[in-house]
């Protein structure tokens, strides 16, 4: 089910056909700026936009499966507002964390006190208790893990015999400091090697990245540690591919996330130049979130749409979408043209690692009937 309905939120959200279809809802909604875009006007007075706000918000949880999240994206002015907003619609309970999203590569300086570099995006749930986690990677089969975490407290760790394999001759290795520049660690045990494995259990001390009852459980596959050279520093094989938690940091400094400055490229790729949607969001930051919060076939909503992002993405990764933009010019001069591209596989910007749906969409006037509304007639 793809809709691209164009009329006002709060009217579009109260088709019951709506309830509880949406895994995934990202709004990413006027900020009240007080500027005139070229796309919307994002001037009102703060209670009637705080008031628009608290409709949509009560229509998204609707919408919302009892095992679905909404993420909002807002800036510093209001954010403090928008939360208390969350909280009444969805109940303090329910707050899952904030995002803070480093949107700059480099600060503007047009404040003249503190150049404001991120935005924040507040997650809620409908039911926290039911949430997944929000996974958005995976660790790789085989990738080496290493046990010491030099941010970590000192520890002691016993390592079974025939759990740890070796990259050098076999040998003894005997007991005593295994200190690095950066890492104070000793290995307590002499460990007799043969055949490329340790015939004995041994002991060590350091700041490690595990716990006993971790080790226990990683030794239980022969060969799930491995130690490439006498100073002993054994690193984890992964058995299996496990899924990274999403953190609630995402920065092009730390893990790579895309700002704004890949938005405007993206936007004048898919657009043209001087054509470019006034205040887009990378799509890669899309796909962390809606990776992270849906599995495929699963429903992403936005309840305002723009530039139709969040769709574009949600279709290159085989979810299901509904758009909701306010401007019919918008919805047909940016989000239509968006997603056929898609569907013609002219896209510029696909998404490797992905299979995009070939399902088509419908585009609703919601002025007009709503899909599951019955007829005046």
């Amino acid at each position: 089910m793809n809709l691209l309905l164009v009329g006002d939120a709060r009217t579009a959200l109260t088709d019951p056909a709506l309830t509880g279809v949406a895994k995934l809802a990202y709004l990413d909604p006027p900020y009240n700026t007080g500027k005139r875009f070229t796309q919307y006007n994002d001037t009102a007075p703060l209670a009637r936009w705080l008031g628009m706000l608290e409709d949509v918000f009560t229509g998204v949880h609707g919408a919302l499966a009892e095992d679905g999240s909404i993420w909002v994206h807002v800036d510093d002015t209001y954010v403090h507002r928008v939360r208390v907003l969350l909280d009444d619609v969805f109940g303090p309970a329910n707050y899952v964390n904030t995002v803070v999203w480093e949107k700059k590569n480099r600060a503007s300086f047009l404040n003249a006190h503190i150049a404001s570099v991120t935005d924040q995006i507040l997650v809620y749930a409908k039911d926290r208790t039911r949430l997944a986690p929000f996974v958005h990677t995976a660790t790789a089969v085989g990738k080496r893990i290493p046990v010491h975490n030099k941010a970590n407290k000192p520890s002691q760790l016993s390592f079974p015999a025939g759990c740890m394999s070796f990259n050098f001759p076999d040998t003894t290795v005997p007991a005593g400091p295994m200190n690095t520049a950066t890492i104070t660690s000793a290995l307590l045990d002499d460990v007799v090697i043969e055949n490329g494995v340790n015939v004995n259990a041994f002991r060590m001390t350091g700041p490690f990245r595990y716990g006993q009852e971790a080790i226990e459980k990683m030794a239980a596959s022969p060969g799930a540690f491995v130690c490439p050279r006498p100073m002993m520093r054994p690193s984890y094989l992964s058995q299996e591919a496990r899924g990274k938690v999403l953190t609630n940091l995402q920065s092009f400094r730390v893990n790579g996330s895309p700002t704004n400055e890949d938005a405007r490229a993206e936007s004048e790729a898919l657009f043209g130049h001087g054509t470019d949607f006034d205040t887009p969001k990378p799509e890669g930051l899309l796909e962390r979130i809606i990776g992270a919060a849906t599995a495929p076939g699963d429903t992403v909503l936005d309840a305002f749409a723009g530039s139709g992002t969040t769709a574009a993405v949600a279709q290159k990764m085989g979810r299901s979408w509904i758009a909701v933009e306010q401007s019919p010019e918008t919805a047909a001069r940016f989000i239509g043209p968006r997603i056929d591209g898609i569907l013609a596989g002219s896209d510029p910007l696909p998404l490797p690692g992905y299979t995009a749906s070939a399902e088509g969409y419908e585009v609703i006037e919601t002025a007009d009937e709503l899909p599951g509304a019955e007829s005046a007639a």
